[in-house]
């Protein structure tokens, strides 16, 4: 009797456990049920409130993630964004004409487009020794081609022919063809000039610099820049080298009184001398009772009365009124 009853209990314990286990399945099988419902019913509903209320979206800043939705948005972020300077890098330059400075990378898309982008270009006449950098920029030279002729003036370079600014790098053999007629230089007028800006001449130092004034007092003024030649130490090839940098003012010569002078003042003049000095007082002493604007008192007469040789009165032409 007892051990029928015991094996009844452990039956309905066994049929309780089994009610228990099935129903615990399907409550876990529900749960899980009622999860994916509310995902697919309450997805549209959060779209259609994305979409259809922009003031409820989040404000977009350039830091928030791009929507996955939209493929050209994620390319545009993705490429502003790496535009965009790093943290705490450095800014963009400013460049001296008020623009910033955009590296563009050889090879780039953006590189293609700049370069066949147009440009206005000018022709106007222009010193490259005092040409300013936005003047350079309007002859059609890039910014960082005037820059770099900036700096070499900066570093005490000096343009004293045409031929030397075709000499810089940055100057295309088709921009100086076009600008050569426009290269304005002022020579150096030799009457006026100083020491300094005498060894700023090619091949001329202090030196040399020193022996041209000493000249041009003797000469009373240079007349023309060959004369520089009769300086010694100056040859044809010194001379050549900065004769496209010199000028001469006539006006500026101070005039050989060649009748009036004491004979030794006349034998200072390099074109005189001693004997040529002597044979003109000796001259002047025959023809002293002659009035002074008589045909005796010239340098042809001079040369007719063999006072003087003919490349000896050429060269003191310019100096004499007569």
């Amino acid at each position: 009797m007892k051990q029928t009853e015991r094996d009844g209990r452990k039956k309905r314990l066994s049929e309780h456990a089994a009610n228990g286990a099935v129903a615990l399945i399907f409550l876990i099988i529900g749960f899980q049920l009622a999860i994916f419902v509310t995902k697919v019913v309450e997805r549209p509903s959060s779209t259609s409130t994305t979409e259809n209320s922009p003031a409820a979206a989040p404000p977009a800043t350039p830091q928030s993630a791009p929507q996955p939705s939209d493929a050209y948005q994620a390319r545009r972020f993705s490429s502003e964004r790496s535009k965009a300077p790093a943290a705490g890098g450095s800014q963009p330059q400013k460049s001296k004409l008020g623009g910033y400075k955009t590296p563009v990378r050889p090879g780039t898309t953006a590189a293609v487009v700049e370069s066949r982008k147009p440009r206005k270009v000018e022709s106007f006449p222009f010193n490259p020794n005092t040409v300013t950098l936005e003047e350079l920029v309007r002859l059609g030279l890039s910014e960082r081609q005037a820059e770099v002729i900036e700096h070499y003036r900066e570093k005490g370079g000096q343009f004293r022919t045409r031929e030397d600014f075709a000499k810089m790098y940055v100057v295309s053999d088709s921009l100086f063809e076009r600008l050569a007629p426009f290269i304005d230089i002022p020579k150096l007028e030799l009457n006026a000039a100083d020491s300094s800006a005498l060894v700023e001449l090619r091949g001329i130092g202090p030196y040399y610099a020193s022996k041209i004034l000493r000249y041009r007092d003797s000469l009373g003024g240079y007349y023309a820049p060959e004369q520089l030649m009769e300086i010694r130490g100056i040859d044809s090839s010194r001379f050549a080298g900065l004769a496209g940098s010199i000028r001469t003012d006539s006006t500026r010569i101070h005039p050989l009184r060649i009748w009036d002078l004491p004979e030794d003042s006349l034998a200072m003049h390099p074109y005189l001398g001693k004997n040529a000095a002597r044979s003109i007082a000796r001259y002047r002493r025959v023809y002293a009772m002659e009035p002074l604007r008589s045909e005796h008192y010239t340098l042809d007469a001079l040369v007719q009365e063999n006072v003087l040789t003919p490349e000896r009165a050429a060269k003191l032409r310019p100096y004499c009124a007569r």
